[in-house]
């Protein structure tokens, strides 16, 4: 699929550091009228901020450490990233034929904000509903997963849930991302913007809905677009705008 059929023009993967193994699947934007002083550091903030209070999408892996010293040592994202998130561990999967592999589950993101600064393209527009709007891009890699805390993290082939199985029965190259691209990166994205995966929705333990991003057009204009496939190798890549109420 070509960049121009997308809302937004989306920069190509050479401004993203080599560590980075997967083009960013999932780019929010928010309109610059949302942001304080129209400023992409401001942007950050609106995002990690709603990300933590409304989806409670937050760097929760480390909340075991104490020490900040100790904290600051292990705790860095990875994978060329800036920060991190995720949401859980949830979605506890057992198997009484093979208990080794009962886990939970975690939805985990990384964000990308710094190498749209480097090129001059935090600020972009976004054109849709007949409209050109100003907006700040936070491009992010989006996966769904076996837990980090579980022993078989990241994956467990047999999982109905995060495995190679169902719709996600895919021939799969493990000396590469291959998985991720086919399996663990599409059910990402379903998860962050409706709050399900493969098709049910999620449920916090103590049965509680997710929330889905989809779900801040009570106090927002959201526009939700999903690609399939998307661009640079991406099997579903999701373009989620934030703008004004009635804006």
């Amino acid at each position: 699929m070509s960049k121009s059929s997308f809302p937004v023009e989306l920069p190509a993967r050479d401004i993203f550091p080599e560590e980075m193994p997967r083009y960013p699947n999932v780019w929010l934007l928010v309109a610059e009228e949302l942001v304080l002083r129209r400023q992409y550091a401001y942007a950050l903030r609106f995002w990690e901020r709603l990300l933590d209070e409304r989806l409670d999408l937050r760097d929760s892996f480390y909340d075991d450490i104490r020490n900040p010293n100790l904290r600051g040592l292990l705790g860095k994202p990875g994978e060329g990233s800036d920060f991190q998130g995720r949401i859980g561990p949830l979605q506890f999967q057992s198997d009484p034929g093979n208990p080794s592999t009962n886990h939970l589950h975690q939805l985990h993101a990384r964000f990308y904000g710094t190498p749209l600064l480097k090129a001059g393209m935090s600020r972009m527009e976004y054109s849709g509903g007949g409209k050109v709007c100003p907006c700040f891009a936070l491009p992010a890699s989006v996966h769904y997963e076996v837990a980090t805390e579980e022993q078989t993290h990241p994956y467990v082939d047999s999982c109905p849930l995060c495995g190679i199985t169902g719709e996600y029965a895919l021939p799969v190259d493990r000396e590469t991302e291959d998985y991720c691209l086919k399996i663990h990166d599409p059910l990402g994205v379903e998860f962050l913007f409706r709050a399900s995966v493969r098709g049910q929705r999620v449920l916090w333990p103590d049965g509680r809905p997710v929330a889905a991003l989809e779900e801040l057009d009570g106090d927002y204009d959201v526009t939700v677009r999903e690609f399939i496939p998307g661009i640079n190798g991406c099997r579903r890549l999701g373009v989620f705008f934030l703008g004004p109420k009635g804006g």
